[in-house]
């Protein structure tokens, strides 16, 4: 509830004013059936007054005007503020799923994020919303009616209730299973919704390797089994219905027995029987509403807890509660006998330490699996290392605010990841870039060419996820989006592995110049992307197995020797 209350306290004065519009019309609601009553009453005397009938029509048109009117006002500002709550919650959802870390991305599927965004805050919305009406409506309306029943004839009335324990045992033990079976309908909805996901996120390998059997199997599967689930859910909501409407028929069968047994003995007129069954009619819509406002309570419960469950998630990289103040970042990276492991079970890199001064140009290399992306994952805390530290300028980065060490470092990503924008869009990222400046970082890029042959230059959409862009255009792109920003460490990892020989040593030469004072660290299986660097660092198995120059690695390493002289080859031979 913590979760709602803030949204309860913003909207007060819409609610109440809404309550109040719903009060007024379920009042003018009750007064129908008494102007009935002396109606027919007048009707069964035989002394009818055609003007007193033509007034009584006309009040009840004109009140049935007035309630039309309020039942508008009461709709737009209740489920005004409804909307006011989902729109809150999934703003709330969205800034702290960005807050997690990399971490909780890695235990958790997409699929289950995107459940709890859609249909789980559609649940709380219907339960804040609708539950509040039904539940204004029940206790006001429900309970003005059993009075006013109460008041005609108590025995009748007492009578017409008899079925009402009946009716709320069986919505008790029917809500509990339809808390079970709507939390496990909504846990089956995310795997279904991940796995469409993932369906067409690789639409391409599916068509290119005929998967499409294997995957309509999965996703079948994940479809029957959330099918099943919510059918069980729909069944109990089937059984509830007919289980209210089978109680209300009961009372009205008692009214009409009963209740006309009391005309003939002239203990009860005409005119109060039938207004008799007419508040029952009214009370019938509380009535059935408890059933109703069971499925929208416990379904909003469960998926509340599910997005509180979220909500209540901490990323595993806090900031300070008085982060370290640096006046200016050099770029000085150290690293102290570090040990990284994803799940702290398998490691992944064990006892790391080395030194880099501000403007150095690091080389790192070695086998695939070696633990390179890791090790340059951890300077911007996108993880923490298990044991060791990891220092900028002196100072460790659990002592720094997140945000603020991340200002200070451009990170290109070994899978270029572009949004479904423009180029434009895609390089500047929402940054402040004057043209001269954005100019001169696609020809550090070598985008020069790709641009002027798209149709609208910059403004050319490059589809969901660069789709209508190669793969070395794609690179080029997230490679110009990174040097952009122009801070004092630039991090690379593979930046040129899917650019040709030439164009790749013309864009590292180019990177090199551009800043030549930012702390440079590249990550490449092309050594000859390294040869400028200061110093090389080879990594296998999570370790530091070597290092120095290119040209002395070449001398002593065997890993080294080996591997350049075969990207030698192979570079001569695409020639």
């Amino acid at each position: 509830m913590k979760l709602i209350l803030p949204f309860f306290k913003q909207n007060l004065g819409k609610i109440l004013l809404g309550i109040l519009c719903m009060i007024v019309v379920d009042m003018a609601q009750l007064i129908v059936p008494q102007i009935i009553k002396k109606a027919v009453d007048a009707l069964a005397a035989a002394t009818p007054d055609r003007q007193t009938l033509m007034y009584q029509c006309l009040f009840i048109v004109g009140l049935g005007l007035f309630m039309a009117l309020l039942r508008y006002g009461w709709r737009v500002l209740l489920m005004g503020a409804a909307r006011d709550l989902e729109r809150g919650i999934r703003d709330k959802l969205y800034t702290h799923v960005l807050s997690l870390d990399m971490g909780y991305y890695d235990r958790t599927k997409t699929g289950d994020i995107m459940a709890h965004a859609t249909s789980d805050i559609n649940h709380v919305r219907m339960a804040f919303g609708f539950g509040l009406v039904v539940m204004v409506d029940t206790i006001l309306l429900g309970g003005t009616c059993i009075a006013i029943m109460a008041w005609t004839n108590p025995t009748l009335t007492a009578l017409t209730l008899i079925p009402m324990p009946f009716l709320v045992l069986a919505t008790k033990i029917l809500g509990k299973k339809m808390h079970l079976f709507h939390r496990t309908a909504q846990e089956a909805f995310s795997t279904l919704t991940e796995q469409i996901r993932e369906g067409f996120f690789g639409i391409r390998v599916i068509k290119v390797f005929n998967f499409e059997p294997v995957i309509r199997e999965k996703v079948e599967t994940a479809a029957t089994d959330y099918f099943k689930k919510n059918l069980k859910r729909a069944f109990v909501n089937a059984l509830l219905r007919p289980l209210l409407g089978f109680f209300f028929n009961i009372s009205t069968l008692i009214i009409i027995f009963y209740g006309g047994w009391l005309v003939m003995q002239n203990t009860l007129s005409p005119g109060e029987l039938v207004a008799f069954l007419q508040y029952l009619g009214i009370l019938a819509w509380p009535i059935i509403a408890i059933g109703w406002i069971t499925n929208l309570f416990q379904r909003g419960l469960a998926s509340l807890k599910r997005i509180q469950a979220l909500l209540d998630a901490r990323p595993e990289i806090n900031t300070p509660d008085k982060p370290a103040a640096l006046a200016q970042v050099t770029g000085g990276i150290e690293f102290a006998r570090v040990n990284f492991a994803y799940n702290r079970e398998v490691p992944v890199l064990k006892d790391i330490s080395m030194t880099i001064s501000p403007g150095m140009k690091i080389g790192i290399t070695g086998p695939p699996g070696s633990g390179k992306t890791s090790l340059i994952q951890l300077i911007p805390r996108l993880y923490d290392p298990v044991k060791g530290r990891v220092f900028l300028d002196g100072h460790d980065l659990t002592g720094l605010d997140p945000e603020f060490l991340r200002r200070q470092i451009a990170l290109m990503s070994q899978e270029p990841f572009l949004f479904s924008g423009t180029l434009s869009e895609n390089i500047r990222m929402g940054r402040r870039v004057e043209d001269h400046k954005l100019e001169k970082i696609i020809s550090v890029c070598d985008l020069d060419a790709t641009i002027a042959e798209m149709p609208q230059g910059l403004s050319t959409i490059v589809g969901e996820r660069g789709v209508t862009l190669s793969g070395g255009q794609k690179q080029r792109v997230a490679l110009a989006r990174t040097l952009i920003a122009e801070t004092p460490v630039l991090l690379l990892d593979d930046p040129v592995s899917q650019l040709d020989t030439q164009t790749a040593q013309n864009v590292i030469d180019r990177i090199n110049r551009l800043n030549p004072d930012a702390t440079t660290i590249m990550v490449s299986h092309r050594l000859s992307a390294l040869a400028g660097c200061d110093r090389i660092y080879i990594l296998d198995k999570g370790k530091i197995c070597d290092q120095g120059t290119h040209d002395r690695l070449k001398e002593t390493n065997a890993f080294y020797r080996e591997s350049y002289r075969v990207q030698q080859f192979e570079e001569v031979a695409h020639a």
